[in-house]
């Protein structure tokens, strides 16, 4: 048996990843001071009032000790362990991967830079899955992956540019939005880009949607606060794409804090 685990920037709601039989290891937030881990999708309660009313935000790579707790518990069942991580050029999440493999010193665990996050991670996850439940052995399934992911993409919009710029991971040339105007961003070999402007909700959607065809396989829909504009892009796709897999998830606090609290983004994967 070969057991899945990945970080909590992946956004599972708690049902589907049960559902899907994956591990989930937190990562860690500041909030003044006080720390916090990341859970489910569905699980993070009202932490929008807590960034939101926060003086010193800040997050952090997961210790390696919560990577190892669950490796040696999975190997000591006499599972395999694929871990895939939210991409390694936006966390240290990868390295303490590593780490905790490295202690366990088994050949049975394998580590993989998702470079991506969020949906695109999520996407790359339930693949996994879906290929671990063919009947591919781990190696089969790495090969697999490391292909798959460069047929993922993210899109995404923030209302503010602020949090990104802060966080190092942004622009610091970029202006702050005016007259309804909206960067358009791409997450593209595991890093932030700039993809332009949009003026207005149906010109924003018409950006992050554009990209998806009808051989697409799935959607993830991720989103804080913009919940009038990510059920609107549901709608569309729906519309436009009958029979289409959506999910409509809600992002937490860690990319939160990095990318602040009106954000939307659409990721999805072809075959």
């Amino acid at each position: 048996m070969i057991t899945v685990v990945t970080d909590s920037c992946s956004y599972f709601k708690e049902a589907e990843a049960n559902a899907l039989g994956i591990k989930i290891i937190p990562v860690n937030y500041f909030a003044d001071g006080r720390a916090y881990l990341e859970s489910y999708s569905d699980q993070n309660g009202e932490f929008e009032q807590l960034l939101k009313h926060g003086s010193k935000l800040s997050t952090s790579q997961p210790n390696p000790a919560a990577f190892l707790s669950c490796l040696e518990e999975e190997t000591k069942k006499g599972n395999d362990v694929l871990c895939i991580t939210m991409s390694s050029r936006l966390s240290g999440t990868y390295s303490a991967a590593h780490v905790a493999a490295k202690s366990v010193d088994k050949n049975n665990i394998a580590i993989l830079d998702s470079r991506l996050i969020a949906g695109g991670l999520n996407l790359l996850v339930k693949k996994a899955v879906a290929l671990i439940n063919d009947g591919m052995e781990l190696s089969e399934v790495i090969i697999n992956l490391e292909q798959t992911r460069e047929k993922i993409s993210t899109v995404f919009s923030v209302a503010d540019l602020s949090p990104l710029r802060k966080s190092g991971r942004g622009f610091a040339k970029m202006t702050a939005n005016i007259l309804n105007i909206k960067p358009v961003l791409r997450l593209k070999e595991g890093v932030v880009s700039f993809g332009g402007m949009a003026r207005g909700n149906s010109n924003i959607i018409k950006e992050l949607i554009k990209s998806i065809s009808p051989n697409t396989e799935e959607v993830v829909i991720n989103y804080i606060g913009s919940g009038t504009l990510s059920t609107n892009i549901y709608n569309v796709l729906q519309a436009d794409y009958s029979g289409l897999p959506i999910s409509l998830n809600k992002l937490g606090p860690v990319l939160g804090i990095h990318l602040g609290l009106d954000v939307v983004a659409v990721s999805h994967i072809v075959p």
